[in-house]
């Protein structure tokens, strides 16, 4: 099970990395059931998970993950996996913005065979903002 959702979150970081952020999102139920809460204590259904990683994505031309992962298997049948990252994601630009430590949590459940992402949120201080060519 464990390397079952380490699969699926490498796929998603290899979609994020090159910038296909409907393939990312596609680990994410897109049912009623999803809520995500955002880094600003948002909360939010699928649409708005989207949307707001979609203007981001829109604004950058490379996007580079680095992670540390736990995952735990809950009652239930649900999984938490607990997601330290690193982001370097580069802007048209020409800038850097660098979140030097974020961490998000994903609850996964398992329907039809394949797991989806049910509940996400994330943690994450401001990014660096490094100008173009420092």
């Amino acid at each position: 099970m464990e390397d079952e959702l380490r699969a699926v979150v490498e796929e998603l970081i290899a979609r994020c990395e090159a910038l296909d952020l409907e393939a990312a999102f596609a680990v994410s139920s897109r049912s009623p059931d999803f809520l995500m809460m955002g880094a600003d204590g948002s909360l939010g259904d699928f649409e708005a998970f989207y949307r707001n990683n979609a203007e981001y994505f829109a604004e950058c031309t490379a996007f580079e993950i680095e992670t540390i992962d736990d995952i735990r298997v809950l009652p239930g049948g649900l999984v938490r996996y607990a997601w330290v990252y690193r982001v370097v994601a580069t802007l048209k630009t020409g800038e850097k913005d660098i979140f030097d430590e974020a961490g998000a949590t994903f609850l996964f459940d398992k329907s039809g065979g394949t797991w989806k992402a049910v509940y996400y949120q994330e943690s994450a201080q401001p990014p660096r903002r490094v100008p173009a060519g420092a």
